[in-house]
């Protein structure tokens, strides 16, 4: 901060600092002087009796003079000094420095001097001091981005900072002397508000944070942030009011974004509900479809937790209530269910082995402990995006009575429906699989064929009744003793056969002597007669005897023949024949 420098003292005569003291002084001799000389002379000339009398009253006339012009003369010399004192100040103040004021000698106004030196040094301190704050203040206001302006009480715009022309394209000097800046600067929608926000702001109201927009000269229209500050004098009155901006364009662009995005959000969020609403609907529909199918369905999550089950599902596998399955690990389901599997051991194995792919899996038939078969089928359930599933389904079927149907269907086309055995077409099929088997395999397939001795005469004397009790009897008594690879079909009529594969003559010698004893040993009872019944068999070998399948019954028949004429109730090998292949 740099202080005024002294004003010099006006051209002129330079004046000694003694120069009071020295007229002062040459005055007070002068006088003597003069009353001297007045004594000297009134003592010579005039009487003496008169003499004393005029000494007296010289003396006061000229004492009574001297010291009016001592007034006079101190009167002129200090008004002097107070017109030069006013006149370096005057100089100092509009020079904008301080006054250079020497010292005469005369207290008082070496004083006053003093006084009015150590004052106009404190003012120009003041001065420069408050002139540095406004340079600051002014520089601050002025390289501001935001607007500033001060109105005087009056609303007239009394300073504004260069950021107005940036903002409506005015320079200041344009909004000086504008005669209505709001019209100038406020876009048109917001000038009514303006007006009242000044209104107020110049009847004491300060005014906040309001949002206006501001229009620029040559076109576009910017958001503000606006605040109004009234300034009070000591009284209290209105005497201006400081008017802000701040840009917040930015903000309101990220309002707008912001709202736009609220409102895409909502939107959405309505689209969602609306979206889950029908996919609830539809799951409802479907978890109704689902409970009514007869399929039993599960889905479990990749965390191997159950997420869905339905009502069959619950049913088949006597789990209770829903709320008690969802949401718990295959594994507690799989040991809840443990007392209703016939073979849990297999049924475990299977499970592992279809976890270990991620393919559908083959149908499986669980055994249960009731009688039931329940076949299961399992499937991944794809993820909608990316690799992997959500979890796994699975499909369980009661088959139960779909099986037994079956089964019915088979034995009516496979099974004598009178003895209940194989029937012939059966046997046709069962032979040819088993040649091939045995032939591959290297091994020998054995068949024994018989009828029965004296059946005819049953017929004829007893009924068919009779005969198909005879039937009914011999097949429940030969299925008793045949074993696990030995099978036994009907033909027709009276007519049986036995397939035993990976065999030798020995093992069929044998498993003849069984039937022949065991068919001898069977005692029928008819109107009160004993009847006893005899079978007459022959035995081939393949492909000891022949290794196709008529050629092979071909032999089978003769050596039963042969057996019939040699006396029935026996057996008979096969000879080699036109159809032996080693003829």
């Amino acid at each position: 901060m740099t202080l005024p420098q002294p004003v010099p003292p006006p051209s002129g005569p330079v004046r000694s600092p003694s120069r009071w003291r020295l007229v002062r002084r040459a005055y007070c001799v002068a006088a003597g002087i003069v009353m001297a000389l007045v004594y000297l002379a009134l003592r010579f000339a005039v009487p003496e009796h008169l003499r004393d009398l005029a000494i007296a009253l010289a003396m006061a006339a000229l004492g009574l003079v001297l010291t009016l012009a001592a007034f006079r003369l101190s009167r002129a010399t200090s008004m002097g000094r107070v017109d030069d004192l006013t006149r370096r100040v005057e100089q100092a103040v509009e020079a904008g420095g301080l006054p250079e004021l020497e010292q005469t000698g005369w207290s008082a106004f070496d004083a006053l001097a003093q006084a009015i030196s150590r004052f106009a040094t404190q003012r120009a301190e003041t001065v420069a001091r408050v002139r540095a704050e406004c340079d600051h203040f002014r520089m601050l206001a002025e390289d501001a981005i935001s607007l500033e302006a001060y109105f005087g009480g009056n609303g007239r715009l009394l300073w504004v900072n260069p950021a107005i022309e940036a903002i409506t394209g005015y320079t200041v000097a344009e909004c000086l002397k504008a005669h209505d800046l709001i019209d100038q600067w406020i876009y048109t929608k917001d000038q009514a508000l303006m007006r009242d926000l000044a209104r107020r702001s110049l009847l004491g109201e300060s005014r906040e944070d309001h949002e206006l927009r501001i229009q620029h000269r040559g076109g576009g229209v910017t958001w503000f942030a606006c605040r109004w500050h009234p300034r009070r004098d000591d009284l209290g009155r209105v005497v201006g009011v400081r008017f802000s901006a701040q840009n917040i364009q930015r903000r309101k662009d990220a309002e707008l974004k912001l709202l736009e995005t609220v409102a895409a959000l909502r939107r959405a969020q309505a689209l969602k509900e609306h979206y889950l609403n029908r996919s609830n609907e539809e799951r409802m529909r479907l978890a109704s479809l689902l409970d009514v199918v007869k399929l039993g369905i599960l889905f479990v999550d990749r965390d191997h937790r159950v997420v869905y089950i339905n009502q069959p599902a619950l049913d088949i596998w006597n789990l209770g209530m829903r709320d008690t399955v969802v949401g718990a690990r295959d594994e507690v389901l799989i040991e809840r269910t443990i007392h209703l599997r016939a073979d849990d051991e297999a049924y475990r194995a299977h499970v592992a082995e279809v976890l270990s792919h991620r393919g559908f899996s083959e149908p499986y038939d669980i055994e249960m402990s009731d009688g039931r078969i329940i076949r299961d089928l399992s499937a991944i359930v794809p993820a909608l995006e990316g690799e992997g599933g959500i979890g796994r389904v699975w499909i369980y079927e009661d088959v139960t009575e779909e099986l037994r149907a079956a089964q019915r269907l088979t034995d009516l086309a496979e099974r004598d429906p009178l003895t209940g055995l194989f029937n012939r077409r059966r046997f046709m099929e069962e032979l040819e699989r088993q040649i091939a088997d045995a032939m591959r395999r290297g091994e020998q397939l054995g068949l024994l064929s018989f009828d029965l001795d004296g059946f005819k005469a049953v017929n004829d004397t007893h009924g068919h009744q009779a005969g198909d009790e005879v039937l009914i009897r011999l097949a429940s008594e030969l299925s008793a003793v045949i074993r696990r690879n030995e099978m036994l079909f009907r033909l027709g009529g009276d007519e049986f056969a036995l397939l035993v594969s990976n065999t030798d003559a020995e093992p069929m010698e044998q498993l003849a002597r069984r039937v022949l004893q065991r068919v001898s040993d069977i005692e029928f009872r008819f109107s009160d007669q004993a009847v006893s019944i005899t079978v007459s068999m022959g035995i081939a070998l393949a492909p000891h005897h022949a290794g196709e399948r008529n050629a092979l019954i071909a032999m089978a028949d003769r050596a039963m023949y042969a057996a019939k004429m040699q006396g029935k109730n026996r057996m008979q090998f096969a000879e080699p024949g036109e159809h032996d292949p080693q003829s």
